[in-house]
């Protein structure tokens, strides 16, 4: 399919019928609009439209035009993920979310030659990134409302085209990099990202993560978004007053073992740079407690080392373990240095520290899941 030509043929009456949704109201009139991606991905493409809009009934108030924007994204039903976002939105599932927990307006969902074209509403966070750690903490309490709701209040979900065994499916193909560790572990760039406690511990989790990945199989299991990672999340304010945690990116829902929703929030925040290294213990922590609270309201009342040992297990897996491939090309390829200067703006001397920094971290949350599998078992 010609992207390009389907995105030039998209007419007013077409814009219209999704206007009107966007703002609620029946009766307006888009007069112009123009789009522009905001993503380049071959698979996985977003598109923003915007432009202003006449409601012939709103009277004068309107002549100046109603600014509107939303987003279309078109994903291949061929990527990784396959159209579970887009059957996600048609099922109604992330239409009313329990929790505090939402996901954007889905205004249409339409198949095309083998794409799923969402347009979804546009979202602002109201809070703006970076965000501050209390922020991360209240996130996290709508995670564990949200995670919780479908392990006592709502019967979990047993659509065909969810997720299920993601975790175990992610590390076990990802995870084979780590037999290349040992005979490069003395390069002076995978060693400063990899060092000596570090590149024994991904070892440790390459051997045994059998062990692990049974013992969260044993956790109770729950729906779950399963990329809640910063760059994914938006602070709003609900109609209500309060406060919501908007979540974009549904490809990877799915049943998940309880605790493994926290690993994006955490861990993902920090190797993304929107939380510094020095600040990792707190957010641990902080993050930690408040998706218990959640739960907590949510009405579950199991045991909190189940909970944490599901968050440390899964933190360690997929990121200090599936992760190590990614790191290791980064360190080896010296064509693609000066792309990672570009893309981080540091020295990849010191893209190479942070990372062997994150890693520290992650090796004392796989210690931890060690400590904590006896629990499970």
């Amino acid at each position: 399919m010609d992207i390009e030509a389907e995105l030039q043929a998209i007419d007013r009456e077409t814009l219209n019928s999704l206007v009107r949704k966007a703002l609620d109201s029946d009766t307006v009139e888009v007069t112009d609009w123009e789009y522009h991606p905001i993503n380049s991905y071959s698979d996985n493409l977003m598109y923003r439209w915007a432009g202003k809009a006449h409601d012939p009934g709103a009277g004068p108030s309107s002549r100046d035009g109603i600014p509107w924007a939303i987003i279309l994204k078109i994903v291949s039903q061929r990527a990784e993920f396959g159209p579970r976002e887009a059957r996600a939105y048609q099922s109604g599932l992330l239409a009313a979310l329990p929790g505090g927990m939402a996901a954007p307006r889905c205004l249409a969902v339409e198949e095309q030659a083998g794409y799923d074209w969402m347009w979804l509403e546009e979202l602002t966070d109201h809070v703006g990134q970076p965000w501050p750690l209390n922020r991360y903490r209240l996130a996290a309490r709508h995670l564990g409302r949200f995670n919780g709701a479908y392990l006592t209040s709502r019967p979990l979900p047993t659509d065909p085209w969810l997720s299920r065994g993601f975790l175990r499916a992610w590390v076990t193909r990802r995870a084979t990099s780590a037999a290349k560790l040992p005979g490069i572990r003395e390069h002076p760039l995978v060693h400063r990202a990899f060092p000596p406690a570090v590149a024994d511990g991904v070892l440790r989790l390459w051997r045994d993560m059998d062990t692990l990945l049974a013992a969260l199989d044993q956790l109770p299991q729950t729906l779950c978004h399963l990329d809640a990672n910063p760059s994914n999340l938006f602070a709003r304010r609900g109609a209500d007053g309060q406060e919501q945690t908007v979540a974009i990116d549904w490809e990877c829902v799915g049943i998940a073992p309880l605790g493994a929703e926290m690993v994006g929030l955490v861990s993902s925040g920090l190797w993304r740079g929107m939380v510094e290294m020095a600040a990792a213990r707190e957010l641990d922590e902080l993050a930690f407690a408040g998706y218990l609270v959640g739960l907590r309201e949510a009405g579950w009342q199991g045991e909190p080392r189940m909970v944490r040992f599901g968050y440390t297990a899964a933190s360690a897996l997929r990121y200090l373990l599936a992760f190590a491939g990614g790191t290791m090309s980064a360190a080896l390829r010296e064509h693609r240095h000066a792309l990672e200067e570009q893309r981080h703006g540091r020295p990849i001397q010191e893209i190479m520290d942070r990372e062997g920094e994150w890693r520290r971290f992650l090796l004392g949350l796989a210690d931890e899941a060690w400590e904590l599998l006896a629990v499970v078992r």
